[in-house]
């Protein structure tokens, strides 16, 4: 016989940062808003207690070994949590991410246009891989698939008015008496007294880009002969600046700028991925234009064969477009996202995602939506409960609140005060 109580999730004395020992049954496959004045305990009983007891469960399912390695959660203060489901926490934290990641990548549409491109494109380069700047088949050599390379600053690299012998070499691992200056002293190429700005054609050449594979015998080690930029540019300039500890990043900012990339203009990608086209546009200019702009240039585009990706990839241009996203490019890197921005990027994944019976947590989706946009934020909360799944949302927003099956109303006071009063869980038409 099934539990009835197995339809909802079931609090019992919750005394979580300002709880009071709060008791209530919150129902499942529904959703419900938390509302109340800033400091009531809203999000203490949501993320505090609910969110956080979902995921303390979740880790403990893993090995020892993985666990250390994961988020610890400590169990929240409640004398009873029951019937908790698995919770994705759709929250105003910023996406973040290296150079890489993109609201294309964030949202799978980078991996349907690849689909796409590699059945539809011409000339065919066949599999999707081969349109990814993140795989060496498909990325530009030059930049490998940042978009972007290293420019060097000279003035920061040599003085031109002093000698190797008075350090014209400003890099640090260059300096009078390292390693790489006794290179060049015992290469016997250089007067280590003249100053730079005397040096000849062939001198300055072989000082910043000789690069031959000799070896220079420096005590009893022989070591391989590099110029200067060539040293700079195989090494230091070769990396990601994102990946970079504190002290070398500082030390790369002095030396280098970052300039866009001559051989693919920025779009990252190898020139047979840039030359196949559907409808007359590469995978990169369609990653380049405004969402709301590529979802009408989707629907035009007329293959039966591949109808179904077709849909999936318009449908989820049109949510970003629903949820006033529209003016965002597919290759927007995430990094640069707002808070707001971030949460509603999230959202729009998670609404193509195939899981059932999930706990969904928002906090506060409405900020910095335009009047208009709340009533189609609202829309696609319900699509998420009716995919079967519970909705729970801190909110503030009459729009939002309207939507709601069970409305939670904390408070009326704040602080140390907040949630010392009974909470008025409060069923909409009832």
């Amino acid at each position: 016989m099934t539990n009835p109580n197995y339809g909802s999730i079931i609090i019992r004395g919750a005394r979580e940062n300002n709880l009071k020992n709060v008791s209530l049954d919150i129902p499942k496959r529904r959703i419900t808003v938390f509302t109340g004045v800033s400091g009531s305990g809203k999000s203490s009983l949501v993320f505090g207690t609910i969110a956080a007891e979902s995921q303390r469960l979740i880790n403990e399912t893993y090995p020892s070994f993985v666990q250390q390695f994961m988020p610890r959660y400590g169990q929240p203060d409640a004398d009873q949590l029951e019937n908790i489901s698995a919770a994705i926490i759709v929250d105003q934290q910023r996406l973040g991410g290296n150079s890489r990641s993109t609201v294309a990548t964030v949202t799978d549409a980078a991996q349907m246009l690849r689909v796409l491109f590699s059945r539809l494109a011409e000339p065919k380069l066949g599999p999707p891989s081969l349109y990814s700047y993140n795989d060496p088949r498909g990325m530009c050599p030059d930049c490998e698939g940042i978009g972007q390379v290293a420019a060097m600053d000279m003035s920061a690299v040599i003085d031109e008015s002093r000698s190797l012998n008075d350090g014209a070499l400003l890099p640090k691992d260059f300096a009078v008496d390292t390693w790489y200056w006794e290179i060049y002293k015992n290469s016997g190429l250089f007067d280590m007294d003249k100053p730079i700005s005397k040096y000849s054609a062939e001198e300055r050449e072989n000082l910043l880009n000789l690069d031959d594979g000799r070896k220079i015998k420096v005590g009893k080690i022989g070591l391989t002969y590099e110029g200067v930029v060539a040293k700079l540019k195989k090494g230091l300039g070769s990396k990601d600046p994102e990946s970079l500890q504190p002290h070398v990043l500082r030390e790369y900012e002095k030396i280098f700028t970052r300039a866009t990339c001559p051989a693919c203009h920025g779009t990252r990608l190898n020139q047979a991925a840039l030359g196949s086209k559907v409808n007359g546009r590469n995978i990169a200019e369609l990653s380049a234009m405004q969402v709301s702009e590529l979802a009408s240039f989707v629907r035009k585009i007329e293959a039966p064969q591949v109808g179904p990706m077709l849909e999936a990839l318009a449908l989820r241009l049109e949510n970003l477009v629903t949820i006033g996203l529209g003016y965002l490019s597919l290759d927007r890197e995430s990094s640069t996202l707002s808070g707001g921005e971030s949460q509603r990027v999230k959202m729009v994944r998670h609404l193509g995602s195939s899981l059932t019976d999930i706990t969904y947590v928002f906090d506060e989706p409405s900020v910095g939506l335009h009047p208009h946009d709340v009533g189609r934020l609202a829309g696609l909360m319900q699509q998420l409960r009716d995919k079967g799944n519970t909705v729970l949302i801190v909110e503030h927003k009459p729009d939002m609140i309207a939507i709601a099956d069970h409305v939670v109303d904390m408070g009326p006071f704040a602080g140390s005060k907040g949630a010392s009063w009974s909470i008025r869980a409060i069923t909409p038409g009832c």
